[in-house]
């Protein structure tokens, strides 16, 4: 019988254990892991490695103007020799600087803050903004007397137009809802440009009636909702209404509005 030979066993190396080479910092140093300290989690160990995203610069938070003589820039942005900041607020100074500085063909720019959701003014070549410093100092009292003179008009225009479509109110209420709904720089409905003179004239009387004709107020005192409160005071409004406008008698030109409108 033939000699067996016993097959060759392959022996294996130990296995050598790596060195901690530690965790590689943003600054590409190697950080070394202390074996005694317990292991790092996996989701530590890739936020210290990944990159940050690159923050979104100015640019990217504020509209791009249309206009070539127009940029948009947040007041980060350095100022540019000989200009300055004119703050909003002065309609006069702003729309005046704003004109000449382009007629100069020079840029107008328009500040916006840090968020880009609020403008603060513009700036303008500092020459021109002391050219119209002066022109509305020296026009400051005929503008004045300007605006005056429009304002009784639209006031009285106002007057005439309630006269006409409520005949019947008493003249106390007529004074009252002017001095209220078309208070200039007040918000309420008489100012609104956005409606006309006779819309105007009818939510003016219908809000004076609801909140002193009505229990409108002692509704909302109670809990009640606003929408709710005035579907219970519609039907009064209605009836104050045609009586300041005498309905029985003639015929209005300004129709009664459903409590939907």
């Amino acid at each position: 019988m033939a000699p067996t030979t016993k097959p060759k066993v392959r022996k294996r190396k130990p296995r050598m254990r790596k060195k901690n080479r530690g965790v590689r910092t943003r600054e590409g140093h190697a950080r070394p892991i202390d074996g005694g300290s317990p292991v790092q989690p996996l989701a530590e160990v890739l936020n210290e490695t990944k990159r940050r995203k690159p923050k979104k610069t100015w640019a990217a938070l504020i509209p791009v103007s249309d206009d070539p003589l127009e940029k948009n820039i947040v007041e980060q942005v350095p100022m540019p020799d000989g200009y300055v900041l004119v703050p909003k607020g002065d309609v006069y100074i702003t729309r005046h600087c704003r004109s000449k500085t382009k007629e100069s063909e020079r840029i107008v720019y328009v500040v916006y803050n840090r968020t880009g959701k609020r403008t603060l003014g513009i700036r303008v070549p500092e020459v021109i903004h002391i050219e119209v410093l002066e022109s509305a100092a020296a026009t400051k009292e005929s503008r004045a007397n300007a605006v005056q003179v429009r304002d009784a008009k639209d006031l009285s225009k106002s007057r005439e137009l309630l006269k006409a479509e409520f005949p019947l109110m008493p003249k106390e209420t007529l004074k009252i809802v002017l001095e209220h709904a078309f208070l200039k720089g007040s918000g309420r409905v008489g100012r609104t440009g956005m409606i006309s003179d006779e819309k105007k004239t009818l939510l003016a009387v219908e809000a004076h009636i609801r909140h002193v004709h009505t229990p409108y107020e002692k509704l909302l005192e109670e809990g009640v909702s606003r929408k709710d409160a005035r579907e219970q005071v519609w039907s009064t409004i209605q009836a104050v209404e045609r009586a300041w406008q005498g309905c029985e008698k003639r015929e209005t030109t300004l129709a009664l509005r459903s409590v939907n409108d």
